[in-house]
């Protein structure tokens, strides 16, 4: 055990250090600090020049940068440790304590999303076995697996964050971009509400037609702007989610699970409006999703204990 344990420490370093070394000199390679300042016109830019090519060490080859870095990463062993500093003269390593707070609140999150809608569409999933939904779940997942994290994550980073962000200033929405998301929709419920092909067809169609009457009233009205939803709004909301659930889980028929679905609902209504205090005020949205995401996992939860019960 001792010998195997040396042996997969060992192949850990090797590794650390090889891919490092190869991260290290393609950045290096593939990038020029002096770019900007080439093309600069300010009358000292030679003297800029020479201050970041001394600071930086550009001078000595990207390999020997590299182990001159790695002997101030290794000093961690002595405590003194020297990752550095950044272009604005900040040490690197202080630069990595203050991310290290964000980044474990965002995989944390993640974590429990994935968690949660994972459970919930495999038991969905496993109750409508074999069903349109079922192969649909089953293609989305393996598509999703497939894709490299990081280049999902540049995705959602440039449209969720940025784009989106300035999509708000206007927050209108396109007519191409109606038609998609319509369309998008549109399949979703097509492919969860089995039957014939008629059948899905015209779901298909009546969800496309309502969805995009519905975002170009939202687009016309200017509601992503200026988000809010009211008692009665939040009340359809939930009622929807309590058949929508129930029949994803055991059916309509199961009215035991339809009752206590659409008792977790009304009860979800009731108790919003007083935790609203309990939540930022000037993000209404985010109390919005926590109800909803309540909502959802205890509808689930309680149709799949009712369902398990009648068997």
């Amino acid at each position: 055990m001792f010998s195997y344990i040396l042996r997969r420490l060992g192949a850990l370093v090797v590794i650390l250090f090889g891919s490092s070394f190869l991260l290290y000199n393609l950045s290096a390679i593939s990038t020029d600090p002096l770019g900007d300042l080439r093309t600069s016109t300010a009358e000292n830019k030679e003297y800029l020049i020479l201050a970041l090519t001394r600071e930086l060490r550009l001078d000595l080859p990207p390999p020997l940068r590299y182990f001159i870095w790695l002997r101030g990463v290794l000093g961690i062993f002595t405590g003194n440790a020297n990752f550095g500093l950044t272009r604005e003269q900040e040490p690197v390593i202080e630069a990595i304590a203050g991310a290290i707070p964000t980044t474990i609140r965002l995989v944390a999150v993640a974590t429990i999303v994935a968690i949660v809608l994972g459970i919930a569409l495999g038991i969905t999933s496993a109750l409508r076995q074999y069903s349109r939904f079922d192969y649909g779940m089953t293609f989305f997942a393996f598509l999703l697996f497939s894709l490299p994290i990081f280049w999902v994550a540049v995705l959602l980073k440039q449209y969720l964050a940025i784009d989106f962000n300035d999509f708000l200033v206007t927050a209108k929405i396109s007519p191409p971009w109606i038609i998609f998301f319509s369309a998008l929709v549109g399949l979703f419920w097509a492919t969860i509400i089995s039957g014939s092909r008629r059948r899905v067809l015209m779901v298909f169609s009546g969800v496309f037609v309502a969805n995009s009457i519905f975002l170009s009233f939202i687009s016309a009205t200017e509601w992503l702007s200026y988000p809010r939803l009211g008692p009665i709004t939040i009340f359809i909301f939930s009622i929807g989610i309590a058949y929508a659930v129930t029949y994803l889980s055991v059916g309509l028929s199961d009215r035991a699970a339809l009752k206590s679905n659409l008792l977790l609902a009304l009860i979800g209504v009731i108790i919003y409006f007083p935790i609203q205090s309990l939540l930022d005020s000037n993000r209404p949205r985010v109390g919005i999703l926590t109800l909803l995401a309540a909502l959802l996992i205890s509808a689930v939860s309680v149709s799949f204990i009712f369902a398990r019960i009648d068997s």
